[in-house]
């Protein structure tokens, strides 16, 4: 290499092991500590290698800024700046030329490369930087780069390199790669660990017994801005400096730069690896961090705070000592660290892969395991990516790309994304999509409202990133046009799934039939339909993060062949009665409804259906159609259903639930109502039920009669309501009547309730002959005190029952 003299880094101890495996054409794996300097020297130092033939080598890295840092420092040790033989491709961002050797690039640039020129005939070397972190990108860029090698390039070289690497299992996925290792030049780090402390308190601990700079690992940019908020309104002499994904490159770079005073950077897990920040002696390290993760269930993505893995939390201490010894104060107790995870889980286990597999399809690889993949994708994931895929249209039912779908693998953005500028977006749908990429942690939910906003303040720095964004978007559509077209009708065409209709309250029912939900003040809650843009992943309403408006008409234009027209019936519960509606139909979401005409309504599919569900509601005991002989027979039909002998193999109807109203069904043709309901005839109902189950009016005649006739001649009525039968009849009526009456074949007996001349309970009993012998006559005299002039002989076994005062042949006799 060219440049300054230098310190030699331990990672150069692995230069001739790495030289001879790639020199035999073999991929390598070198694994090698943080802080070794793997990233800064190991690519210029195999530039010079003969087996390159001129080609160059194309290193990724996870992240953006990692890749363009790591560029400038190689760059500055070859006396250059990037643009020369050091240059760099990242998103929205390129500094190479004729003379770049050495490309420093993102895992996604490689991947949608490799798809456009699958020999990649000007790279004789891919090294993956810092592998462990197995971004989706990363791991498609690898399945495409050893299906390259495989089927096209056997020439071409892959190094895979990493501090926490399991080396002998990755070896094995780079079709037997080498394996090799390098020592490092890690100071000691002491680990302290603090307990739930808060993140500033941490802070100021630190400045107080270290004196380098700090760097605290936070979540994610809510948090970093509110421990900067902490800390700036107490008096410090640190330089508090944030640093995260979508700060701008300004503000980055004054991380790095050097400074008067020390310095507190609060950080993203951006700063775990690759980078090497300047001065840094002391981490903190609060143990969580924030991944997006994909429900195939919902169909959505949400983020998640997750407790850090083990292997990530040594990535976050060895920054503390790659310059001198260092501290490292943990924000957990040390018993933790036995429930944390030993390695984070690659993004492809929890990831949307909707991207993954139209890349994968436009390769030709149409099945989940037609590719190397080091970790094969969920099918469950993959399945669900599949289905929104052709209902974008970009792929057909066996898998493979359409003409549209091939297009839209080219394009450098989500496939719902390409989708929209596919159907015609220009400068508004570029803007719209800069957004959902760019624009996390608003409160706005009305997108139509934020891109008025970037556009009325293009200077605001994240405005300015998703104009450069969009700009670029659009470059790549190649549509340079406008759009007349509103936000809801374009984001309709990406969203085709998440088009909602209002259910009121702020609740949504999406065209694939999952709910979501607005805060009820929020404006956009008034909203007749929607397209809901970001939601997040739980499993009853999805909340809203973005949406835009979209009115029926455009609905109407946009899926005119999907929508469906069905008729529709429904018990109104409140005005009781059963409506029917002619609907137009979007996947699981109702466009529009207009009542079916009440000519119509007889020949309404499901009507009955829903009458029925309606008397289940209210209850079959409140059926307007219960008359008192109707009541009778059913409490006969139950007894006997009850307390019938088992062996006689009659079967008895259920005269309550579904199947009582199935029966009522086929009397109540032509209603609709409650109220229609009261003309139908319960007794004739019953009657049909008893002879659908093999049993006729007569059986049950015989088995438990409607009435019984007692020894004065009348005919009394048994009542089956309750648990036992009973009949209550006067005891004069009764004289004579020597044993208890049965029903049941003479099963069981009957309960009498025999009455006082005043028609009060006087005695109640199973057993009339034991009554007569023991308890009537204490009853007589009883009755002799109240009612003198009524008969009241000795022996009731055997005298004369009567309806009148006194028997005829009694009667003028003084007693």
């Amino acid at each position: 290499m060219e440049g300054q003299a230098r310190e030699k880094y331990p990672a150069e101890e692995a230069l001739d092991g790495l030289k001879d495996a790639l020199r035999k054409n073999r991929n390598a794996v070198l694994v090698a500590p943080p802080g070794s300097g793997k990233t800064t020297c190991i690519p210029p130092a195999l530039l010079g290698e003969p087996w390159l033939e001129g080609r160059k080598i194309v290193m990724l890295e996870p992240r953006r800024l990692a890749a363009k840092n790591s560029a400038r420092r190689i760059a500055s040790m070859l006396g250059e700046s990037p643009g020369g033989t050091v240059g760099y491709s990242v998103r929205l961002e390129s500094r190479k030329g004729p003379s770049t050797r050495l490309e420093i690039v993102t895992e996604g640039l490689l991947a949608q490369r490799l798809l456009a020129d699958p020999e990649l005939a000007d790279t004789g070397l891919l090294v993956f930087d810092e592998f462990h972190e197995r971004s989706l990108d990363c791991d498609l860029a690898m399945a495409l780069a050893l299906e390259t090698k495989r089927a096209f390039r056997p020439d071409l070289r892959i190094l895979a390199m990493s501090a926490t690497l399991d080396a002998e299992e990755t070896a094995a996925s780079l079709d037997n790669a080498a394996v090799v290792r390098a020592g490092g030049r890690m100071f000691d780090v002491e680990t302290v660990y603090l307990g739930d402390m808060p993140p500033a308190g941490a802070v100021a601990r630190a400045l107080r017994e270290t004196d380098g700079d700090i760097l605290c690992f936070l979540p994610g940019e809510a948090e970093i801005k509110r421990t900067a908020e902490t800390l700036l309104s107490r008096p410090c002499d640190a330089l508090v400096l944030p640093l995260y994904g979508s700060l701008p490159p300004e503000e980055q770079d004054k991380v790095f730069a050097p400074a008067d005073r020390r310095k507190i950077i609060l950080s993203t897990s951006i700063a775990e690896s690759s980078l090497t920040v300047p001065g840094i002696s002391c981490v903190i390290d609060c143990g969580l961090m924030r991944t997006s993760r994909f429900s195939p269930a919902t169909g959505m993505s949400a983020l998640a705070t997750l407790p850090l893995p083990l292997d990530r939390a040594e990535q976050r201490r060895g920054r503390a000592g790659r310059l001198r010894p260092g501290v490292c104060y943990r924000l957990w107790e040390e018993r933790e660290n036995a429930f944390r995870p030993a390695k984070t889980s690659p993004e492809i286990m929890d990831a949307d892969l909707a991207g993954l597999v139209l890349a994968s399809a436009s390769w030709g690889a149409v099945r989940r395991t037609d590719l190397p993949w080091i970790t094969p994708p969920p099918d469950a994931a993959w399945e669900q990516a599949s289905s929104l895929l052709r209902l974008l249209g970009a792929t057909g039912d066996d898998g493979r790309p359409t003409p549209k779908g091939e297009r839209m693998s080219r394009l450098p953005m989500h496939p719902r994304l390409a989708a929209m500028f596919l159907a015609g977006g220009g400068r508004k749908a570029a803007l719209l999509a800069a957004i959902l990429e760019e624009c996390r942690g608003t409160r706005e939910t009305d997108i139509g409202k934020i891109l008025d906003s970037v556009v009325a303040s293009p200077r605001i720095p994240l405005h300015a990133r998703i104009l450069k964004l969009a700009s670029r978007f659009q470059s790549a559509s190649g549509n340079t046009s406008g759009d007349a077209e509103s936000e809801g009708a374009l984001l309709a065409t990406a969203f085709p799934d998440r088009v909602a209709a209002n259910r009121g309250n702020g609740s949504f029912r999406m065209v694939c039939g999952k709910g979501a939900a607005l805060d009820a003040n929020d404006p956009l809650s008034k909203s007749r339909f929607l397209v809901c843009c970001r939601l997040d992943g739980r499993q009853g309403d999805a909340k809203i993060f973005l949406a835009a408006p979209i009115s029926k008409d455009e609905i109407e234009s946009i899926f005119s062949g999907s929508i469906r027209e069905e008729k529709r019936c429904f018990w109104d519960r409140r005005e009781e009665r059963v409506r029917a509606e002619t609907v137009r139909v979007l996947g699981e979401m109702d466009v529009e409804m207009k009542p079916l005409p009440a000519a119509e309504m007889r020949n309404a599919p499901d009507v009955l259906e829903k009458l029925a569900e309606g008397m289940l509601r209210k209850g079959t005991e409140n059926l307007p159609c219960w008359t008192k002989a109707a009541k009778a027979l059913k409490s006969r039909i139950d007894f006997m259903r009850r307390r019938d002998d088992p062996s006689s193999g009659r079967r008895w109807p259920e005269t309550e639930g579904p199947a009582f109203v199935e029966a009522i069904k086929g009397f109540a043709y032509g209603m609709t109502k409650w109220s229609d309901l009261e003309s139908i005839d319960l007794v004739r109902v019953l009657e049909s039920m008893l002879a659908s189950c093999g049993c006729d009016r007569r059986t049950l005649d015989a088995l438990a009669p409607e009435r019984m006739e007692v020894p004065s001649g009348s005919m009394i009525a048994v009542d089956y309501s309750g648990d036992e039968p009973t009949v209550a009849a006067r005891l004069q009526e009764c004289f004579g009547m020597q044993k208890t009456p049965t029903v049941a074949g003479g099963r069981i007996p009957v309960v009498m309730t025999l009455l006082s001349p005043a028609m009060r309970p006087v005695q109640i009993t199973k057993d009339l002959a034991g009554f007569w012998r023991e308890g009537y006559a204490i009853v007589r005299k009883d009755m002799r005190g109240r009612y003198p002039k009524h008969y009241w002989p000795e022996d009731p076994a055997t005298a004369v029952a009567t309806r009148r005062t006194r028997p005829k042949t009694e009667e003028g006799k003084n007693r």
